[in-house]
């Protein structure tokens, strides 16, 4: 569905992501695991068209995104949930929600609008307050549900749980996981939370200073001793 060939991508002298490739299959949940400054938000950045890449190809569903616009990328199904939500602070929870149709020009936005405030029942409460006066947690709920109204065939998610309350951000792994078991929705999910990641996802890349360092199926990177080291936080070879 989606996939990543030998991606080089810069800012100007400095290498930021370098011969990376990936792929992503329809109803996967693929999570890409690194420390700060690894690359995973760049990798995200150039799939939505935001950063072009200098060599390599991504393509999705046989197109050549690195052809086309941002928008036109939400158009061919691919929705970026960014780092740090973005949302438009002084519009409402609606205005929010709205502003994520914006590219449809189908007859399904209502359904969705009822489906999405189903998931997050608390955003219907909220309809009218501004967005910046929400919590973290109903701040991260409605940028998934603003990306949802665009109705992705992928979602996108850069680091959701960074800021969140350690039960807000099971919560959220739990709809995540959900949504794809459920729904059947593909997702390719960047985080520094390796052990809820690894939890849900079916597979796994580890990204290492802009290089795919390991890959494989989530269970095997679990046991992995270096991904146990680094990521996981255990004592490898312990008794």
């Amino acid at each position: 569905m989606l996939a990543l060939k030998d991606v080089e991508v810069r800012y100007g002298p400095i290498v930021a992501l370098r011969g990376v490739s990936l792929t992503v299959s329809e109803g996967e949940i693929v999570a890409v695991l690194g420390a700060n400054g690894a690359g995973k938000t760049t990798l995200l950045r150039t799939i939505s068209g935001l950063l072009r890449p200098i060599q390599g190809r991504v393509e999705f569903l046989g197109h050549d995104l690195r052809k086309f616009s941002p928008e036109r990328i939400v158009r061919l199904g691919i929705v970026h949930v960014p780092e740090g939500r973005q949302l438009f602070p002084d519009l409402t929870v609606k205005e929010n929600l709205w502003m994520g149709s914006y590219t449809r020009r189908d007859g399904l936005i209502k359904e969705d609008w009822e489906r999405v405030l189903g998931y997050f029942p608390v955003l219907r409460e909220r309809l009218s307050q501004p967005a910046g006066t929400l919590s973290g947690g109903e701040q991260q709920m409605l940028a998934i549900g603003r990306a949802l109204m665009a109705r992705p065939k992928v979602l996108l998610l850069d680091e959701p749980s960074l800021g969140l309350a350690p039960m807000t951000v099971q919560a959220l792994f739990r709809f995540l996981r959900d949504l794809n078991s459920r729904d059947g929705m593909t997702l390719l999910l960047a985080e520094q939370n390796a052990h809820l990641s690894l939890n849900i996802a079916h597979r796994a890349y580890v990204l290492e200073t802009g290089k795919i360092a390991l890959e494989g199926p989530a269970e095997e990177l679990r046991r992995d001793p270096k991904v146990q080291r680094l990521y996981l936080g255990a004592e490898v070879g312990a008794s």
